[in-house]
């Protein structure tokens, strides 16, 4: 018979994990092995190596798509955080975040950087009139 109980451990135990050729972080209070990870990780090691031995949810929160969830099960070590709780300050900032997704703002007009080029050309182009033609 399989034992399903639940596997702990405490923040100090997690901090240990803070190295390059050891790296722990957790989400949500499950505990995750990125260690392989860091070397693949689309925004590089740098962050995963700053954050190593300690809860990353909001930081992963902000940085990664709603897609990127889907991905995390492969790196579950079977561990969770015993002593995982969400700060007043971390509470605010996903509820914010989540009103935030539930209105759009974080999608993808394309719009900002139409306006920007156009921005940028009619200042090169009134910059020339000025200096050569006028």
């Amino acid at each position: 018979m399989a034992d399903n109980k639940e596997k702990y451990i405490t923040s100090d135990e997690l901090k240990k994990h803070n190295k390059s050729d050891d790296l722990w972080i957790s989400i949500q209070g499950k505990v995750y092995n990125v260690t392989d990870w860091a070397k693949v990780h689309p925004g590089g090691d740098i962050p995963l190596l700053n954050l190593a031995g300690q809860d990353v949810t909001d930081a992963f929160i902000a940085f990664h798509p709603g897609s990127a969830w889907k991905h995390l099960d492969r790196f579950f070590t079977g561990y969770y955080l015993e002593d995982f709780q969400v700060s007043e300050v971390s509470r605010d900032y996903r509820r914010l975040a989540t009103e935030f997704a539930k209105s759009g703002m974080f999608e993808k007009k394309g719009h900002g950087v139409i306006y920007s080029l156009c921005f940028v050309f009619c200042a090169a182009f009134c910059l020339f009139l000025w200096r050569f033609v006028l």
